[in-house]
């Protein structure tokens, strides 16, 4: 268990190094060269010399002069532009139909697995709805502009894409940097934008395939999107793929090449996943649109809860007994209270409270206030969220954030946890941090966001008017 969720980290992290190797902004630098000119006018007299009786006016002589100055400077104005259609960090698309005998059962969106069965060694089962999954790590779209400019096509590729009907790895088609096409037709060109999307696409290595796909896209909006699927993977592994070398049906003396071919229908989610019309490329950065509160990478919790510290390894007492982890974070500002109610989420949501007394949420339900104390410095924002798998979590708190730089903040958190693991984990994670049992303790602690930006409402779209 604990190498699932380290590669999963470890893609995490890829995939956000692989959009810094992107650039997603266009610079345009408009150099003036400002000319002011002055023209001053003298007017001299010089009255007439020698004695003047009263009542006579003796004439007198005007010199004028004139000057003419000239002074030029450089003026240079910078603007930025966004330089992609699509940027994302990670899609996980739960696949219906795509192996019924030999299901793995990743669960709604792909993102909801059985932990324990996670492992090469498990071929799957009957009896369950999501067989397989589609899992995208860093996908990015560029403008294609083919057909004299062609509305809405697009070319692209994504970090990692793995493509699995089943449980079994030797018919997982898997592919590094795969090259797509993609057709949009939007059906709602509003955030939440609505769009069917035709995508072809072709794998490389360490799979070659082709996949033929259609699509219903809802979003973005704060990042998240959601997906219906229909298409076609067809490809091969070689002998030397790492799919067919981990499969438990092959040995060294019988390892072969496989065919993988299979339709497939699927249900996904994307997070920290962001969709720009044409015309949006056109706009600067400073005037986009925003619709959260808050969106980032990760945010950390390191705090005390009076429980066994997961940190004491010499029986020794220590100050921090735990933490709180959440991985892709978005917090949507919904049309109540002036828009300060806002609904979140996280893509994995980690509370230890200490040792044996931790729990796991994959896309938990948050409902919380945001209020801004000062602008684009500190903001307050107290929260109810329920995870409700594996671990089933009751969690009240609250957070006092201060914004260091665009994407680091940090803060003061105090909350009360009450929870229990009825799922069972992987051997490998119990060991990390023991079985899981029930708790119900308050915390305090600090907490840090990194790569997490903080809105204020002059940058949200509903207080652009006002």
């Amino acid at each position: 268990m604990k190498k699932y969720l380290l590669f999963l980290l470890f893609t995490i992290v890829v995939s956000s190094q692989f959009w810094g190797c992107i650039s997603y902004s266009r610079t345009e630098t408009d150099i003036y060269t400002i000319s002011e000119m002055d023209t001053t006018t003298s007017y001299i007299d010089k009255n007439a010399p020698g004695n003047r009786d009263n009542g006579i006016i003796y004439s007198s002589s005007r010199t004028v002069e004139s000057k003419r100055d000239l002074i030029q400077r450089d003026s240079t104005v910078t603007r930025e532009y966004p330089n992609f259609i699509r940027l994302g960090l990670f899609e996980s698309v739960g696949l219906i139909g795509s192996g019924s005998n030999y299901a793995a059962g990743m669960g709604m969106f792909g993102v909801f697995p059985d932990f324990e069965n996670l492992k090469t060694s498990y071929t799957g089962g009957t009896g369950k709805i999501f067989s397989g999954g589609l899992y995208r790590f860093g996908v990015v779209e560029w403008r294609l502009r083919w057909f004299r400019d062609a509305k809405d096509w697009t070319y692209g590729t994504s970090g990692l894409e793995i493509i699995m009907p089943d449980a079994r790895t030797e018919y997982a088609l898997a592919s590094i940097a795969p090259l797509y096409i993609r057709k949009r037709w939007f059906l709602r060109e509003q955030i939440p934008y609505i769009a069917i999307t035709a995508h072809t696409g072709i794998g490389w290595y360490p799979s070659q395939y082709l996949n033929l796909a259609g699509s219903i896209d809802v979003g973005s909006i704060g990042g998240l999107n959601v997906r219906a699927y229909l298409g076609l993977a067809a490809g091969q592994n070689p002998k030397g793929s790492p799919q067919v070398k981990m499969s438990p049906a092959f040995n060294s003396s019988t390892i072969k090449s496989v065919t993988s071919v299979f339709p497939y229908f699927g249900i996904g989610i994307s997070v920290l996943d962001f969709l720009n019309r044409v015309p949006e490329t056109y706009r600067e950065w400073k005037d986009h649109e925003h619709s959260s509160w808050d969106i980032g990478l990760t945010q950390m919790i390191l705090l005390n809860s009076g429980a066994s510290s997961i940190y004491n390894t010499n029986n020794s007492s220590t100050l921090l007994t735990g933490y709180i982890l959440r991985l892709a974070n978005a917090s949507v500002a919904l049309p109540l209270l002036d828009w300060k109610l806002y609904a979140g989420t996280s893509l994995i949501n980690f509370i230890v409270l200490g040792n044996d007394e931790w729990g796991m949420g994959i896309l938990p339900l948050r409902l919380g206030i945001w209020q801004t104390v000062i602008m684009d410095e500190l903001s307050v924002e107290p929260f109810i969220e329920y995870n409700y798998y594996p671990s089933e979590i009751f969690h009240l708190g609250g957070r006092l954030n201060l914004r260091v730089t665009e994407g680091i903040n940090l803060g003061l958190a105090v909350g009360y946890a009450s929870g229990s693991t009825v799922r069972r984990f992987g051997s490998d994670m119990m060991r990390q941090l023991g079985k899981p049992m029930s708790f119900s303790r308050p915390y305090i602690g600090l907490s840090i966001g990194i790569f997490d930006r903080i809105f204020f409402p002059e940058h949200l779209r509903y207080f652009k008017d006002k």
